[in-house]
C-alpha cells in the first residue's frame, strides 16, 4: 500500500483523524482561557502538528510489524521509567519527568501504549478454550514492571490506568470467570498493600477527603482540611456548578482566569469547559469523545488478526478510563489522582502518545482486509 494509493484514500478513517484534532483545538481555546502564557497555548498546538506527524507515519506503517518491534519499544519504556528515577525532575511531588531545556518528557505516557503493544504480542496467538493461570501470571508481570517503577516516582494514578487495559485484552483473550474474581481480589489485596506501603500521607489525606465529600458529610471536614486537601475538588465543583446551561461564555471564566483553580490547564480542564460553555459545552465534549471510543471499538471489529483488535481496544479502554476518572475528579465523586483528560489536558507526552495510538488504530483499519 503506497502514499498515494486511492483505496487507502478511500478506506481511510477521517473521523478517528479529524475528531481528535476538533479536541485538541477546543482544549487549547481553554487553555488560553485558563493560562494566558502564549507558552502553554502555543506548545500544545505545537505538540498536535507533531503528533499528526507521528500518527500518520505509524497509519502508513504496517501494524503488524509491532509484532515483532514490540519488545524492543517496551524495553526502551521500562528503560525510560528507570532512566527518569535516576535523572527525573520532582513536579507535584513526583519524580517522572526528564527535562530537556524548556520541554519535558513523561516516560510513564509511552509506557502506556508499549505495555499494549506487548500485551497484544503475547496474547494475539489463537487458542482453544480459556486462558491458562501461566498466561494470566505472565500478562500480569508484563503490566507489573511498569507499574512498580511508576508507583517510585510515586505517581499512583498513572499506575491505575494500565489494570483497566489488562482486564479488557484478558476478557478478550478469553478470561474465565473464576479467574476474573481472583484478578479482582488480587487487585484488592495490591490497594491495600500500596495503601500501607505506597501511598504518601497527602495521598491517603486526599482519598480520604473524596470520600468525606462523596458521602455529604461536610460538617466532619473542618475548614482548614477544605482549604488544604479538599480545595481543588470545592473549586472544580463551583466551577462546573456556576457554568449553568450555556456557560458564563469563552473567556469569561473566573475559576480559572482569576487563578482560583489549581491545575486548571492539566487536570482540571474540564472544569473550565464546564464553567464558560457550560452543559451544552461538557456534552459537545463528551460527544466527540465518544464518537473516537466508537470508531476504535469499530475498527477492533474489523481487524484482520487478534493483535489489531487487541491492540485497538486496549487504547480505547485506555482512553474510556482516563476519561472516566478525570471527570469523576472533576465533579467530585472521585479522590484526585493527577490522571489528565486525553487531549485537552495540556500536556506533550500524553498527547503524542494518543496520537501514536491513533496511528496504530488507523493501520489497523486500513489493513482489514489483508491476510
Amino acid at each position: 500500500m503506497t502514499l498515494f494509493d486511492s483505496r487507502m484514500v478511500r478506506d481511510f478513517d477521517w473521523a478517528l483523524a479529524v475528531v481528535p484534532v476538533v479536541l485538541v483545538c477546543f482544549g487549547t481555546v481553554f487553555i488560553y482561557s485558563s493560562q494566558p502564557d502564549e507558552s502553554y497555548w502555543k506548545r500544545q498546538l505545537l505538540f498536535m502538528a507533531v503528533g499528526l506527524a507521528m500518527m500518520a507515519a505509524f497509519a502508513l506503517t504496517d501494524y503488524r510489524k509491532w509484532l515483532q518491534f514490540a519488545p524492543f519499544f517496551y524495553g526502551l519504556a521500562i528503560f525510560g521509567l528507570v532512566a527518569v528515577l535516576i535523572f527525573g525532575s520532582v513536579v507535584n511531588g513526583a519524580r517522572a519527568w526528564i527535562r530537556f531545556g524548556a520541554f519535558g518528557l513523561q516516560p510513564s505516557e509511552f509506557a502506556k501504549l508499549a505495555t499494549i503493544l506487548m500485551l497484544g504480542r503475547f496474547l494475539h496467538q489463537p487458542r482453544r478454550g480459556s486462558l491458562s493461570l501461566r498466561e494470566i501470571a505472565i500478562a500480569g508481570l508484563i503490566v507489573a514492571l511498569p507499574v512498580g517503577l511508576i508507583l517510585l516516582q510515586p505517581d499512583m494514578g498513572t499506575a491505575l490506568t494500565f489494570f483497566p487495559v489488562l482486564l479488557t485484552m484478558l476478557f478478550l483473550s478469553g478470561l474465565r470467570k473464576r479467574m476474573l474474581i481472583v484478578a479482582v481480589a488480587g487487585a484488592i489485596v495490591a490497594v491495600v498493600l500500596a495503601w500501607g506501603f505506597v501511598l504518601k500521607t497527602y495521598h491517603k489525606e486526599r482519598i480520604q477527603m473524596a470520600v468525606t465529600l462523596m458521602a455529604g458529610d461536610t460538617d466532619q471536614v473542618s475548614r482548614q482540611q477544605k482549604r488544604a486537601q479538599g480545595y481543588q475538588s470545592i473549586q472544580s465543583m463551583i466551577a462546573v456548578g456556576s457554568g449553568g446551561t450555556f456557560g458564563k461564555g469563552v473567556l469569561q471564566g473566573t475559576q480559572g482566569r482569576l487563578g482560583f483553580l489549581p491545575e486548571r490547564h492539566t487536570d482540571f480542564i474540564a472544569s473550565i469547559v464546564a464553567e464558560e460553555t457550560g452543559f451544552a459545552g461538557a456534552l459537545a465534549m463528551l460527544l466527540l469523545y465518544g464518537a473516537v471510543i466508537w470508531r476504535l471499538t469499530g475498527i477492533a471489529k474489523l481487524s484482520a488478526d487478534r493483535f489489531g483488535s487487541l491492540v485497538v481496544m486496549g487504547l480505547a479502554a485506555l482512553l474510556g478510563f482516563h476519561i472516566f476518572v478525570n471527570l469523576g475528579m472533576v465533579l467530585g465523586l472521585m479522590p484526585i489522582m493527577g490522571i489528565p483528560l486525553p487531549l485537552l489536558s495540556y500536556g506533550g507526552s500524553s498527547l503524542l502518545m494518543m496520537f501514536m495510538g491513533f496511528g496504530l488504530a488507523l493501520s489497523v483499519r486500513l489493513r482489514r482486509f489483508v491476510n
